[in-house]
C-alpha cells in the first residue's frame, strides 16, 4: 500500500482521537486532515512512540494513534518495552515499513529492511495485539475493531516507498522551512488548548 492510503484510512476513523505522525505520514496528515488533533514528531526522529505513550497516559478517554516509521522506530526500539510496561489501553502504534529513511528525498536503505518484522518484535515485547498488513483495504477494515478493543496494539504496514522526487544533481535539496523545527511545540500548545476547553 501507499503512505497516502494508510493515512487516509486512519483519518477516516480517528474521530476525537489524537494522532502522533512522524516522517512521511506528517505530509499526508497535513494534506488530508490539517485540523485533526495531533502533535507531529519533528524534528525528534525516533521519538513518536514515546510522545504518543505520554499522550495516551494523560488522555485515557481518547485514542492515541502513533504513525511511526521503520527507520524511526529502529532509533528507539526500547520504546516497545516501555509502551508495554505502561500498557495504555487507548494506544495504537502503527509502523510504516517502507524500508527506507527519508522517503522520496534520498531513500536510504534501513538496515535489515528486507528481513526485519517489527510486528514480531512488538509481540515479543508484549503488546496486547500485533498485526501485519500489506493491503490497505484489509487494514482499513481492521481499524474500527482496533479502536474499541483494549490495547496497546501494534500494527506494521508494508508501504511502497515513493521515489519520484529524489534529490540529486538536477534536484537539489531545498532548505527546510523554520516552521518545520518549531511545529511540534506549536501543535502541542494548540492541542493543550483544545483539550483544556473540551468537556470532561
Amino acid at each position: 500500500m501507499k503512505c497516502e492510503q494508510a493515512v487516509r484510512a486512519v483519518i477516516e476513523y480517528v474521530g476525537e482521537g489524537i494522532l502522533v505522525p512522524t516522517m512521511s505520514a506528517i505530509k499526508w496528515v497535513d494534506t488530508l486532515a490539517p485540523e485533526t488533533l495531533r502533535v507531529s514528531c519533528v524534528p525528534l526522529m525516533g521519538g513518536a512512540s514515546a510522545l504518543g505513550l505520554g499522550l495516551a497516559l494523560s488522555q485515557p478517554k481518547r485514542s492515541v494513534i502513533v504513525l511511526d516509521g521503520d527507520g524511526s522506530l529502529q532509533m528507539q526500539l526500547g520504546s516497545l518495552v516501555t509502551c508495554v510496561e505502561n500498557a495504555p489501553k487507548n494506544f495504537i502504534h502503527i509502523v510504516f515499513n517502507n524500508g527506507v529513511w527519508f522517503e522520496n528525498m534520498v531513500n536510504l536503505d534501513v538496515p535489515g529492511s528486507a528481513d526485519v518484522r517489527y510486528s514480531e518484535m512488538a509481540q515479543a515485547a508484549g503488546y496486547k495485539s500485533t498485526h501485519h498488513f500489506a493491503d490497505h483495504e484489509a487494514f482499513r477494515k481492521a481499524l474500527p475493531d482496533l479502536l474499541v478493543a483494549p490495547g496497546p496494539h501494534f500494527v506494521e504496514l508494508k508501504i511502497e516507498p515513493a521515489c519520484g522526487n529524489l534529490w540529486g544533481a538536477e534536484n537539489l535539496q531545498p532548505d527546510l522551512p523554520d516552521y518545520h523545527f518549531a511545529r511540534m511545540g506549536v501543535e502541542a500548545e494548540k492541542l493543550r488548548g483544545t483539550l483544556a476547553a473540551a468537556p470532561n
